[in-house]
């Protein structure tokens, strides 16, 4: 396992960043699509698989979802990589981060309690990323 380095906080970022900023966008994706459809009371497989295929044929919903997996798949390379004790803190410091900054741009309100929250989020990463530039 290596240090973590430019590279490491690089993608670290970016993968905070992915899965931060596609939350609110699947979010809204998938209520704008549920608000759409009728509710029904029994929903066979058929109606299950529509629903499904439906969403994946949104582009408003694939495209998010597809950069969220990307990122998923960057997260385990980083995991693999470099150390779990950086890698899974700041990831989802910077993720809560996104989601906070991308849904406020989407005109989604926040909580205070939410705002406190992601405020020890980025203290918490600053510190980690702290101990590494001492070490």
């Amino acid at each position: 396992m290596s240090e973590c380095g430019v590279e490491c906080i690089a993608s670290i970022i970016v993968v905070g960043f992915l899965w931060g900023a596609t939350n609110p966008l699947l979010r809204y994706a998938s209520r704008k699509q549920d608000s759409q459809m009728a509710p029904e009371e029994n929903e066979g497989f058929a109606k299950i698989v529509s629903r499904f295929l439906r969403s994946f044929l949104n582009w408003k919903f694939s495209i998010p979802f597809a950069a969220n997996q990307l990122g998923s798949i960057m997260f385990n390379l980083l995991v693999i990589n470099f150390p779990v004790t950086v890698v899974v803190p700041c990831v989802n410091a910077i993720q809560f981060i996104a989601t906070f900054i991308v849904g406020i741009a989407m005109g989604e309100q926040m909580q205070q309690s939410t705002v406190k929250q992601k405020t020890g989020m980025v203290l918490a990463m600053i510190a980690i990323l702290g101990m590494l530039v001492i070490e």
